[in-house]
């Protein structure tokens, strides 16, 4: 019996010294996997490369986003010279810290930056970073530079076509957000952007060469607002891309099947999108677009050259423009070219009220309707300038807002084979060119001069030219 006893106690003796060692062990393990399954990339810690090939994978059906932020240029390479003198990699660099400490705020995303000071990266290995860290999604992060002061603007660059709806996301919320001149989406060859396997834009903010953009990339409350735009810009991306691709598939599947003469619902289908270029799906199109006519001067000399080349058009012309040059307007369209509106005065939206702005385009419907007999379905704010509730309001009017993926920049005078370096270096299939029929230094002569080389030159790249109804397969009128 006291044997008996002792054996018992031994075993209980045993078992607990067991249980112990399991549940030490089992706590060692789990600090262990904790500790290798630590942030993302907090800002504040500063993970880039070097550490970026350990980091676990998320599966994608978690809502937690993995953002690869790009600082442009750096170490070595400068990138461009704004007007103080300032260098673009030091301006990549601070916003592209901002944008990261916002998005380490927020739960849905984890952030890792390429770089986190002045160091040379190649391109091919800031996308290796992307990749390697199972990232959702890459953005790369620039100011711009041009020849001419005068330049302004934000836009979003894109190489692969799966990136579209993040850089018109980005771009959308950019523009509205930090109120530069809305230069739109566009696709480019950069080779940055060519080693992502995810979606993957660049991002220039904005003109380091033009002396009021710098002036406000380079303060605090701009670099603010931008970060906090592009922030948004990807909670919008990724809050909606799935509803919003099978939307958009569903109306492609519809518009396949309907006339665009009859499809009434093909604005209200797609109401909540900008439009920058038509699909290349649809073969090697442009739609050439003339801004704030019509004038009695360079808009006819414009009309001489479609008709002479047989090729259609579409000009946005201005309210006051057209009451004052009525039998220009009426020429446009008996010479088949399509209408869009482009405000009563073409001010800045963004300084109008609400009342104001509406006023300026329901003004303009109503004049062109009275002179040509229809309201067009097409607007084009001045500027490319709209904020969110203007572009809601304006939508609900039942008007597609047409932008541009090409600007010429005609009407700053740049010479006409300038002009064709912009078409041939920006174009793409499906492109939209922005261009003048009034309202430009010398009578627009270089608009009239680029005219005549730039339709031969297309057509031997074997473009056709449509309207920009045709393009994007909406109704030119409304109903």
């Amino acid at each position: 019996m006291i044997y008996h006893k002792k054996r018992k106690k031994l075993t209980r003796v045993f078992y607990i010294l067991f249980i112990a060692i399991l549940l030490i062990v089992g706590f060692k393990l789990a600090w262990h996997v904790g500790s290798s399954t630590v942030e993302f990339m907090p800002a504040s810690s500063a993970r880039v490369a070097d550490n970026y090939k350990t980091l676990p994978a998320v599966p994608n059906h978690q809502e937690t986003f993995r953002i690869v932020i790009d600082p442009g240029h750096g170490g070595k390479d400068p990138g461009a010279t704004g007007v103080s003198g300032a260098y673009e990699k030091a301006f990549n660099l601070s916003l592209a810290g901002r944008v990261a400490a916002l998005l380490e705020e927020d739960p849905m995303f984890e952030p890792l930056l390429t770089r986190t000071d002045d160091q040379f990266i190649e391109l091919e290995e800031r996308g290796a970073i992307a990749n390697d860290g199972n990232a959702d999604a890459f953005i790369s992060i620039h100011g711009n530079t041009y020849t001419d002061p005068m330049v302004s603007g934000t836009e979003t660059l894109y190489r692969n076509q799966d990136s579209i709806p993040l850089a018109q996301a980005v771009q959308t919320h950019l523009a509205q957000g930090i109120g530069l001149r809305d230069r739109g989406v566009k696709e480019e060859q950069l080779k940055v952007l060519g080693t992502p396997k995810m979606p993957a834009v660049l991002v220039e903010v904005g003109y380091l060469t033009n002396a009021e953009d710098e002036d406000f990339l380079l303060s605090d409350e701009g670099q603010d607002l931008a970060a906090l735009a592009i922030v948004d810009g990807l909670r919008s991306y990724f809050l909606g891309s799935q509803e919003l691709s099978l939307e958009h598939q569903e109306t492609d599947d519809l518009d396949e099947k309907r006339s665009p003469d009859t499809t009434q619902s093909g604005i209200r289908s797609m109401e909540k999108k900008v439009y920058f270029n038509g699909s290349a799906k649809d073969g090697k199109q442009v739609a050439l677009t003339f801004d704030d006519g019509p004038d009695a001067i360079v808009t006819p000399k414009i009309l001489d050259i479609l008709k002479e080349n047989e090729i259609k058009a579409t000009f946005f012309l201005l309210g006051d423009r057209a009451e004052a040059h009525p039998e220009i307007a009426r020429r446009i369209v008996e010479e088949g070219h399509a209408i869009g509106n482009h405000s009563w005065s073409h001010p800045n939206f963004k300084e109008l009220s609400m009342d104001e702005a509406m006023k300026q385009v329901m003004d303009t419907q109503e004049e062109l309707n009275d002179i040509i007999g229809y309201r067009p379905s097409l607007f084009r704010p001045p500027y490319g300038a709209l904020d969110e509730d203007m572009e809601k309001a304006i939508q609900s009017k039942d008007l597609a807002i047409v932008n541009w993926s090409v600007d010429t920049m005609d009407w700053s005078g740049v010479p006409a084979q300038e002009i064709m370096g912009i078409i041939r270096e920006q174009l793409k299939p499906g492109g939209i060119i922005l261009q003048h029929s009034a309202n430009g230094k010398n009578h627009l002569a270089n608009t009239i001069e680029a005219l005549t080389l730039l339709i031969p030159d297309l057509k031997n790249q074997g473009y056709s030219f449509v309207t920009v109804p045709d393009l994007l397969h909406l109704p030119e009128s409304q109903t």
